[in-house]
């Protein structure tokens, strides 16, 4: 009998569309905990813009100290607090009726009981390092993301050694954010704003605007990075309890003097879809703040010049940029920063090594939309320039362009929100852009910095069978779903390959992070399966996206492609 309900049991469970999260693949146990903190306790980095909330928050996690079989604390749920509102307001996002909404949210949930594979505020592990401090990177979310929804690949990327800032942005992107009562405001709620797909100043100054709250989030978010380092005492506003029993736990003052902040070009900076283009506009907005044409009256961040972020940010900080999504860069008042290479290939800089992008195959194939990346990430040398900004399109009435409706083989959907439609407007010219002029170790052994031959950059990468919602935490949890439905497979595995090589390029930039030496996994010809490196540029490339860019361009595929639903809608990010 006992054999019998195993049985039933593990069929039953092999049925179940919801999967639950796998152990992280690094050698360190993970610990997270919340942070919401008052804006007026914070420096202010740059004047706060139209829409900023009262508090900045983020999620951290970490590498702990592994908790006893006798220490129980309480679980991380993966569905945010108040779970019926969190799940109504999914829904609503998705298209539900506000009736239809709320039924789906009462019904019984195998989605309330998700919960990371990470320990609530347990105790930061002494770090290893040579400088006795955990190396930091900060994450931005997608569209309809949170620092929720990308739990499994950040608590990855801190199994490895690191401490990942992943931030809640409060810009109208995801379904719901609250936002805690401080003693100048009332707590509230924040509703996703509709930007229209169509190209156009309604888009691009909707874009802009978000753009603005979330550079500005990011770079209090450092502020309150270097206070907490500093250990001073700030207001955290979440309850940060620890069991069932409600008692709350300070743990902020763990983390005082262990975080790699203060080192210039230390910190690495990553983002996902929209989160991507945040990072880049973030990087090119600080770095070249002094050199914004007196012309353009609407920037997105004009940093203090005394701003913690100003410091930190210089041409050696990592940019690992995942399935990054190019309409925003198409605003014309940010046509000075698009003209702009990255720091990177500033004067004395690493010239494109720290660079790292990891497309989905689905956004490899949205032609458009990997040439602006190509263009992003390369070095400026015009000769590989396109001369014109790209039209990205998409079928008129279709949620997802046929650039992602990938083979029979491949997964045959991609999701991101705010694709460009037909109705695209003449292309604009683009000025050619000009160069800007002026580790491994283990838990029980010092860090020290890898000693390899750097592979040069910048690094392109997508792997085979992967959609835009693989690098989410969606692919993880739903993996019938989005076999049967977007021909993704081994979600598991395409998350380990994009840490792996978000590790390495850290690694390589001279970040002590935990593991051996992983070259290999940036290596053009590596021979890593399903891992397929991309071009940056060459002169048969540049020469046909030149073409390309010179018409109105489509994003349809020209090989024979499956038929899918596309456009901005929850798995996207």
């Amino acid at each position: 009998m006992a054999s019998l309900l195993s049985s039933l049991s593990s069929s039953l469970s092999s049925l179940n569309p919801i999967n639950s999260f796998p152990d992280y693949h690094g050698q360190y146990a993970v610990g997270t905990v919340d942070v919401e903190i008052p804006i007026s306790d914070l420096p202010s980095p740059s004047l706060a813009p139209e829409g900023a909330v009262e508090t900045v928050a983020f999620r951290i996690f970490y590498p702990c100290e592994r908790p006893g079989s006798h220490e129980k604390s309480r679980p991380v749920r993966w569905v945010a607090k108040p779970q019926k509102e969190t799940i109504s307001a999914f829904a609503r996002f998705l298209g539900a009726k506000d009736r239809m909404a709320s039924a789906i949210s009462l019904l019984p949930q195998h989605l309330y009981w998700i919960k990371l594979p990470a320990h609530r505020n347990a105790e930061i592990l002494p770090p290893p390092t040579s400088t006795d401090r955990w190396p930091v990177t900060v994450f931005s979310h997608g569209l309809a993301g949170s620092r929720n929804t990308y739990s499994y690949i950040c608590g990855d990327l801190a199994s490895h050694g690191m401490v990942v800032i992943a931030l809640d942005h409060r810009d109208g992107s995801s379904p719901m954010q609250r936002v805690r009562a401080t003693a100048a405001a009332p707590a509230r709620s924040i509703s996703p704003v509709k930007i229209t797909h169509e190209p156009g100043p309604e888009a691009y100054e909707g874009r802009d605007k978000q753009l603005r709250i979330r550079l500005w989030e990011v770079s209090v978010a450092f502020e309150a990075l270097m206070k907490i380092d500093a250990g001073e005492t700030l207001d955290n506003l979440d309850d940060n309890t620890s069991s069932s029993s409600g008692v709350r736990s300070e743990v902020l003052k763990r983390f005082e003097g262990v975080l790699d902040i203060h080192r210039p070009g230390k910190v690495s900076w990553a983002g996902h879809s929209f989160g991507a283009a945040t990072i880049v506009q973030l990087l090119k907005s600080v770095h070249y703040y002094q050199e914004k044409p007196a012309e353009v009256t609407k920037p997105l961040l004009v940093p203090n010049s005394d701003a913690a972020i100003v410091q930190q940010i210089m041409p050696e900080s990592p940019a690992l940029l995942l399935d990054m999504w190019c309409l925003p860069f198409r605003s014309p008042e940010q046509s000075w920063l698009y003209d702009r290479p990255l720091p990177s290939y500033s004067h004395g800089g690493p010239k494109g090594d720290n660079v790292l992008s990891v497309l989905s195959e689905s956004f490899h194939r949205w032609t458009a939309n990997r040439d602006v990346t190509r263009h992003i990430i390369a070095a400026p040398m015009t000769s590989r320039r396109p001369s014109l900004v790209p039209q990205l399109s998409r079928e008129k009435g279709k949620l997802l362009p046929n650039w992602a409706r990938l083979r029979d083989d491949s997964p045959s959907s991609a999701q991101d929100s705010g694709y460009a439609s037909e109705r695209s407007p003449s292309p604009r010219p683009v000025p050619s852009r000009k160069a800007s002029s002026p580790s491994s170790h283990t838990p029980d052994q010092a860090a020290t910095p890898t000693t390899h031959q750097h592979t040069p950059g910048p690094h392109m990468f997508y792997p085979l069978r992967s959609q835009h919602f693989n690098q989410s935490d969606f692919g993880i949890l739903f993996p019938w779903l989005t076999r049967r439905f977007a021909k993704a497979e081994e979600p598991e595995r395409i998350i380990d390959l994009n840490v792996r090589a978000m590790v390495q390029v850290a690694r390589d930039a001279g970040i002590e992070v935990g593991g051996s030496d992983d070259s290999e996994i940036l290596q053009k010809d590596s021979g890593i399966r399903w891992w397929i490196s991309v071009p940056v540029a060459d002169e048969v490339g540049a020469l046909a996206a030149g073409e390309g860019f010179g018409r109105r361009l489509s994003a349809r595929s020209q090989a024979p492609v499956d038929v899918s639903r596309d456009g901005e809608t929850s798995m996207e990010m």
